[in-house]
């Protein structure tokens, strides 16, 4: 009797534990269907009104391509009630603004950019570009704004009509390459940097050996900064009808034209026809509003974003024939899983290959917005594409603001190569570095001593490199530059001598470029998909983006258990307050670049200066 009832008990107690784990894991089980279902789900887009504005509002740079969002900033924005979406990309916009200059609903395109932070030239041509064609339907452009940056003015130039507030400014300071310079500081703390290059031009490196530039890479770099701040002042000039020295004058005539303002740098926007009227927020919004109605509720004109619009256009055709579309953004580094900034070659390397089984697909674009990394790497992502290209399918590149060094090394073998006029290219060369720190740690009283069966075991981080081995790894660097410039002379037709001219780390201009044979057209990325149509004897066309095809279980790590996609520069920055975030987005930056030091050579294809143009 009493073992019946302990066995009663006994088995009850089985039973309820088993009941309390099945809720348990039915309740885990039902949040991550719930969280899943809060993060994706998309609320219909409400009724487009018959007249609106088009609102193009920036927050942060222009991105090539979203990052993958993080679960722990999808829930912050999901308590906070934040239901705005992602930064729109370059594609985002250019597709926006050319469906809405057809769209008879949108009456006025209004440029919203003081929270959009520097972005290069190339994407700002891009959407500028854009906007030109919007205007063409003879629908007004206002930017409207409390202040103007140089990059914010570069695109708000393109408007019909730019409104400043009366204690606002345009601020234009021209374009600089500065960096840190670090061999003071090694000997200091007794750090040895292993430096070991080809390219008399390949700078990179010089911060790790020097207090300055060196007078090459400073005529170098001014050479195509001049450039790069020629084509600003003859586009604003152009746009706004003002002589250049409006937009850049000299010191001593800026200063004698602030003098006569009383300091007022409105005023000194206006007088000097930067902009066409100095108004107040509420003002502005009013203009905008008498032209395309007023939307009481928000407070402000009837108006639409970016997002919301493309949500509410409906969907392009998708019977025509295909080009694809690949963007490679960021630096090259190793690695299978897609990177918000970074170009990982194995995942790269699968998307090349479902573009190449593919069948709707007759061409392919490889957009390239990188300033190179990792040899290696680059290497692996250029087999891919020559795979590719035995397919018979023609391959083409759209180079974006860089495609420098590694970038270059991944578009050299294109049927044809595209780049806007302010791309920069070339940097063809090549670098190891290695830190070591015997000296730090002999002084700390810390020594590294052993035996090996070899005169290359030990050499590292605590032993330093001996002469044998310095030579060795330069062998192997000098090795990676020659294949580089073969690579070069194969794939666009070059004599290896051309190469070399155009090589030793110079960078260039994609005017430039076309020039040295490097590129083959001046063009965006839209005259590098109709190129690739051709090339396929397409008459017609539409782009199809490749993407791989995601499991159940990808899908749900994406929504919960990715890492954040910020980079260091912004985590950085948004840590400090306003007056220091330069100084912290600068630091973050370097940090940023050491971290993609990832060659299992020790070999780099690396354009650092390339990186903020």
């Amino acid at each position: 009797m009493w073992s019946a009832i302990k066995w009663f008990f006994r088995t009850l107690g089985r039973v309820l534990n088993a009941i309390r784990m099945l809720i348990i894991n039915l309740f885990f089980l039902a949040v991550l269907v719930s969280l899943v279902l809060v993060f994706t789900a998309r609320e219909e887009a409400p009724r487009l009104p018959d007249s609106a504005a088009l609102t193009l509002e920036i927050i942060g740079p222009v991105p090539e391509q979203n990052s993958p969002a993080s679960p722990r900033r999808l829930v912050q924005k999901w308590l906070a009630g934040d239901d705005t979406p992602p930064p729109a990309t370059l594609g985002d916009i250019k597709q926006a603004l050319d469906r809405a200059r057809h769209d008879e609903r949108i009456q006025a395109l209004v440029l919203r950019l003081q929270n959009m932070t520097e972005s290069s030239l190339t994407r700002l041509d891009e959407i500028g570009e854009a906007i030109e064609g919007f205007k063409t339907s003879g629908k007004p452009v206002y930017a409207i704004g409390d202040y103007y940056t140089q990059g914010q003015y570069y695109l708000a130039a393109h408007a019909d009509e730019i409104l400043l507030n009366p204690a606002g400014a345009v601020t234009i300071q021209g374009m600089g390459v500065y960096r840190l310079h670090y061999r003071s500081a090694f000997e200091r703390f007794n750090i040895t940097p292993h430096v070991f290059r080809v390219g008399t031009y390949k700078s990179f490196v010089e911060p790790y050996l020097r207090d300055d530039m060196s007078p090459e890479s400073r005529e170098d770099t001014l050479r195509w900064l001049d450039q790069l701040w020629r084509h600003y002042q003859d586009r604003v000039a152009t746009l706004r009808g003002i002589p250049a020295d409006h937009v850049s004058p000299e010191k001593e005539q800026l200063l004698s034209r602030f003098r006569a303002v009383g300091g007022d740098p409105a005023r000194y926007a206006l007088e000097l026809g930067l902009v066409d009227r100095l108004a107040g927020r509420g003002e502005m919004l009013q203009t905008i509003g008498e032209q395309v109605g007023w939307d009481s509720q928000a407070g402000e004109y009837s108006g639409v974003g970016i997002a919301s619009y493309l949500a509410r256009a409906g969907q392009r055709d998708t019977t025509a024939p295909a080009v694809g579309l690949i963007t490679a953004s960021g630096a090259i580094m190793s690695g299978n899983e897609a990177g918000g900034n970074t170009i990982n070659d194995e995942y790269l390397a699968r998307l090349i290959e479902e573009a190449r089984l593919d069948n709707e697909i007759n061409a392919l674009v490889l957009r390239i917005d990188s300033p190179g990394g990792s040899a290696f790497a680059a290497e692996q992502i250029r087999t891919a594409l020559l795979q590719f290209k035995a397919s018979g399918k023609p391959l083409v590149v759209s180079m974006g603001s860089t495609a420098a060094s590694g970038g270059y090394w991944i578009a050299a073998d294109a049927d044809r190569i595209y780049a806007a006029p302010t791309t920069l290219t070339g940097s063809i060369g090549v670098f190891g570095l290695f830190l070591t720190f015997e000296e730090a740690l002999a002084k700390l009283g810390f020594n590294s001593d052993g035996v090996g069966t070899t005169d290359f075991v030990g050499a590292g981080l605590t032993t330093g490199l001996p002469e044998h081995a310095r030579e060795l790894i330069q062998l192997g660097v000098e090795h990676t530059y020659r294949r580089f410039v073969d690579i070069v002379a194969e794939g666009r037709g070059l004599s290896p001598g051309q190469v070399e001219r155009a090589a030793q780390g110079h960078v260039w201009t994609g005017v430039d470029a076309k020039a040295l044979g490097l590129v083959d057209e001046l063009g965006y990325l839209d005259d590098a998909l109709a190129g690739a149509a051709g090339l396929a004897g397409l008459p017609a066309y539409r782009v199809k983006k490749v993407r791989l095809p995601a499991s159940a279980r990808e899908v749900l790590m994406e929504q919960l258990l990715l890492d954040s996609g910020a980079g260091v520069a912004e985590r950085l920055g948004a840590m400090l307050p306003g007056a220091l975030r330069p100084a912290g987005e600068q630091l973050g930056r370097e940090l940023s670049t050491l971290g993609r030091f990832d060659d299992i050579r020790g070999q780099y294809v690396l354009c650092v200066e390339c990186q903020e143009f």
